[in-house]
């Protein structure tokens, strides 16, 4: 039996072209559960068997492009109007404003018959009427390419460096910042594969820098961030076998080591610390009924300062699509991981997520979206904890290949109960979009 190679390059490219054509917002969106550093393993199981919504190809409604030799360049820019009713995410003294985001970006990509290269970069500026010192200007640029050796060997690699903002809802978010929290992010990733037969070998390798931005408080005082910075190396492994053509089995470890510029404060030191994790699990392309990942294993921090005690316990990481029609997508996600706490009494969190989501093509045009998400954290050596509750739900027209539009509403509910967990609030958002597209 052959191993059957997941075809992530085909959904990926077809994915992006319908976000691009049907106006999402990525600029402004932000998942329960999103992460500073990017997985170096991501567990992949599109065998071909199923096409989600959004992977579905649609040609009419594609980006063109504009050919430049061996390379296609996809321009494009996104506009987005927007309303909060609680733009400093405060329990009481709720102030609500307008914004406008405009994300200019561009992606060119090779049209090699073997190897590939893709480089992209861009910008999200998002300005408000009145309570400008939320004002926020992130920008990005990256790219990732493809070795390919020959037979059963693949060898690939990305850089990133983007200037991001952190969601207010993360639980190391500063409390009492009145700007946006916002940080250099500096990602370079290795990976290589090896597949025989039914098995299949991985290995990949990140080196993660993260550096945080001094905020401005309501009383015009400066927060200062440098102890958050920080650089991670992380290396991977993974076996995986195939046991039928739609399932296999797998295997992987990963060790990240975390070193902190600077001391957490005068006297006190900071968190770096060594996490090793293990997972097992499978992954399946089940026809016409659906797909994904589950994986469960253990996961342990042990911090250089004895300040910090250990940390362990169970970890998990799910991804499952169902497809209940060939119009529809339901994708549910889960995760356990280790975080790093953000006052001084706690070294770290147990961080569980899940969310389900919905995606429909009311017409090959029209696509419909719902999503709900759940967060809850638990600091340990306190009585911390954290509980995070994110709903959304959004459709995108495309108007013709060029043109398209988008609208969302979403609505964050974050409960902090104990010391140090922050404050509670909620918060309502309504978002307009019109991207434009070559």
């Amino acid at each position: 039996m052959t191993w059957y190679a997941p075809s992530w390059g085909r959904s990926l490219g077809a994915g992006i072209g319908l976000i691009g054509a049907l106006g999402a917002t990525p600029a402004v969106a932000q998942n329960v559960g999103d992460s500073f550093v990017v997985p170096n393993l991501p567990i992949d199981y599109d065998r071909g068997r199923n096409t989600g919504v959004l992977d579905r190809s649609r040609p009419e409604f594609d980006a063109l492009g504009l050919k430049l030799g061996g390379f296609t360049l996809f321009p494009r820019v996104e506009t987005a109007f927007g309303y909060e009713d609680n733009v400093y995410q405060t329990p009481s003294n709720r102030k609500a404003d307008a914004s406008a985001t405009v994300a200019p970006s561009a992606r060119l990509t090779s049209t090699w018959s073997r190897h590939s290269l893709t480089l992209e970069g861009g910008a999200d500026i998002k300005r408000f009427l009145t309570e400008t010192r939320r004002n926020q200007d992130s920008w990005r640029v990256a790219g990732t390419g493809r070795y390919d050796v020959g037979g059963q060997i693949t060898v690939s690699g990305s850089a990133r460096t983007e200037r991001a903002t952190e969601p207010p809802t993360s639980a190391a978010y500063p409390s009492a910042a009145a700007a946006a929290s916002q940080y250099q992010s500096t990602q370079l990733q290795a990976n290589a594969g090896y597949s025989a037969g039914r098995l299949r070998l991985q290995g990949g390798f990140t080196f993660a820098a993260l550096a945080f931005e001094d905020v401005l408080t309501f009383g015009n005082g400066i927060i200062s961030q440098s102890n958050r910075n920080s650089h991670t190396k992380s290396g991977s492994g993974r076996v995986e076998y195939a046991i039928s053509p739609d399932t296999s089995v797998f295997v992987q470890s990963s060790y990240d080591r975390i070193d902190y510029a600077r001391p957490l404060a005068t006297g006190i030191p900071n968190r770096s610390s060594d996490t090793f994790r293990a997972l097992g699990g499978a992954t399946f392309d089940l026809s016409t009924l659906l797909r994904g990942s589950l994986g469960v294993g253990y996961i342990r921090r042990r911090y250089d300062a004895a300040l910090y005690r250990p940390i362990g316990g169970i970890t998990a990481e799910a991804r499952v699509e169902y497809f209940p029609t060939a119009l529809t997508t339901v994708t549910l996600t889960g995760r356990r991981l280790i975080e790093d706490a953000s006052f001084f009494n706690s070294g770290g969190f147990v961080n569980t997520t899940v969310a389900l989501r919905m995606d429909h093509e009311l017409l090959r045009y029209f696509l419909l979206n719902a999503q709900v998400g759940y967060e809850h954290d638990t600091f340990k050596g306190t009585n911390a904890t954290l509980d995070i509750v994110r709903a959304s739900a959004g459709a995108r027209y495309v108007l013709t290949r060029v043109f398209g539009v988008g609208g969302s509403v979403l609505h964050d509910l974050r409960s902090a109960h104990g010391t140090g967990s922050g404050p509670s609030y909620h918060e309502t958002r309504v978002l307009l979009s019109i991207v434009a597209q070559r």
